[in-house]
């Protein structure tokens, strides 16, 4: 029985060498990798104090081997992965462009031609119809000329007056001093009523009474017809606007 013991005792001790053994080459074979490769890594790492760390799945080629063998599903046996090609990405076609489409000539738009603008008339109130003091000191003017030379006085129409008043507040109306044509004149007079052999009209635009006389007066057309000795019935027509006189003298002989 004792000798079934010690040969026991013997056994063990001899699995025990055996096991310690294969465990010291184990660690033999993963130094001497661990140096071989990262050697310059060791020495680095015992200069900065040892305490940095080796990464070997990046540089020992065992260590992608062992970490496969024990990750493998099976547990055992050998699981070399192999390396994987990657797939290109086929480059789609770019899509055509479409060529831009010719732009269309507009066609001019016809401009309507333009209107030509109506001043709008001046708010001038209607004379009175009968004769004012400054139409008879106009009157009194042109006659004081006419005796100052030998000539007749001229008399008042009021067909006349009520004629010159009309035109003189179209003036004042627009702003325009202008002469009517001469078949216009005439028709108006015959429209009116007016007898006369020969007829005649002086228009004026002053900033006061004696400048109007003066201004005719000055001119030898107006100044003709005011001392004209054909000439024996007289109208005169004013209308103030603002600062402006406007004065109408109708001359007719009879």
């Amino acid at each position: 029985m004792k000798r079934y013991a010690v040969l026991l005792l013997v056994v063990m001790l001899i699995a025990s060498i055996s096991l310690v053994s294969e465990a010291s080459s184990w660690s033999y074979w993963q130094n001497g990798w661990t140096s071989s490769n990262n050697g310059s890594s060791n020495n680095n790492n015992n200069n900065n104090g040892g305490s940095g760390h080796t990464n070997n799945s990046s540089s020992n080629p065992w260590s992608s081997y062992w970490g496969s063998w024990n990750n493998s599903s099976n547990g055992w046996g050998w699981n070399n992965p192999q390396p994987q090609n990657p797939t290109p990405n086929p480059v789609q076609p770019a899509d055509p462009v479409e060529p831009e489409q010719p732009q269309q000539p507009t066609q001019p738009n016809p401009q309507q031609p333009l209107q030509p603008i109506t001043p709008k008339p001046n708010p001038v109130p209607a004379p009175s119809s009968s004769l004012t003091s400054l139409e008879k000191q106009l009157i009194d003017l042109v006659n004081q000329e006419r005796t100052a030379r030998g000539l007749k006085p001229l008399t008042v129409d009021m067909s006349l007056v009520r004629l010159a008043k009309e035109k003189s507040h179209e003036m004042a109306s627009t702003g325009e001093v202008a002469h009517y044509a001469r078949t216009k004149f005439h028709s108006i007079l015959d429209a009116a009523g007016v007898s006369y052999k020969m007829a005649g009209e002086n228009l004026a635009k002053a900033g006061s009474l004696t400048r109007v006389h003066n201004g005719l007066m000055n001119s030898s057309g107006h100044r003709a017809n005011i001392l004209s000795s054909a000439y024996t019935h007289i109208g005169v027509g004013i209308v103030k606007y603002g600062t402006m006189y406007y004065a109408t003298e109708i001359f007719v002989g009879r």
